[in-house]
């Protein structure tokens, strides 16, 4: 069944549609060092000007995160004549670790709205945009994040499950909902097993070995909406 469900898979790489928007992605204010985001990221409309922008919204459960780094946008699909952007900006606390906010945005009476609800990856972690037409007719976003299990971190005197040693993943899968009009979380689950971090490899990849796992739970009416 698995061919049924996964039509393609829309890489990360080039524009999957014509570029027909003009837009500007403008790097937020940082600190002397260049690692501290002081002001958020913003993707703003037009050759000129900031009337038109959309920024990240301050992290409601913890306010310091401001997502001003490495600000990328990128055309992925259509919706109502408008394009889909995936507009991604990160947080970083000068350490080893970083935050990357998503927002799917889309542009209604000429201003960025974004689609998703909250989506925030650290650095290790992996997110796929996967065509899944029988689920829904945009793309899908699978991400997965690392969980990190301090309890088994200090029984073990720090030596074991360390940041970037193997963890079990969280997986989310958000699809498009017609009558919202917005994308909903339709799945949440933890890994069984481990996977390999950072100290092991340069990318984290678990969402293709996990794909059986997503199209059974999806197929079988299993989900968490928040």
């Amino acid at each position: 069944m698995q061919h049924r469900w996964v039509m393609g898979l829309l890489l990360t790489g080039f524009c999957a549609v014509p570029c027909l928007s003009q837009y500007r992605v403008l790097t937020g204010e940082a600190d002397k060092d260049g690692c501290f985001p002081k002001t958020p990221a913003r993707i703003c409309l037009g050759s000129s000007g900031t009337s038109h922008c959309y920024a990240p919204p301050l992290d409601k459960d913890d306010a310091a995160y401001i997502f001003g780094l490495e600000p990328k946008a990128k055309p992925v699909a259509q919706l109502a004549g408008h394009e889909l952007t995936l507009f991604t900006a990160a947080f970083s606390g000068c350490g080893n670790g970083t935050l990357t906010s998503f927002s799917l945005l889309t542009v209604k009476d000429g201003e960025y709205v974004n689609l998703l609800p909250k989506v925030e990856l650290t650095n290790q972690s992996e997110f796929k945009l996967w065509r899944l037409p029988l689920l829904s007719g945009l793309l899908v976003l699978a991400t997965a994040d690392f969980v990190w299990d301090y309890e088994t971190m200090k029984a073990s005197n720090y030596s074991k499950e360390t940041h970037f040693a193997r963890h079990r993943y969280q997986v989310c899968v958000y699809v498009f909902d017609t009558k919202t009009g917005k994308y909903l979380q339709r799945l949440q689950y933890e890994t069984a097993r481990k996977y390999p971090g950072l100290d092991e490899v340069d990318e984290i990849r678990v969402l293709n070995a996990e794909m059986p796992a997503i199209l059974a739970k999806l197929q079988s009416g299993h989900h968490s909406i928040r």
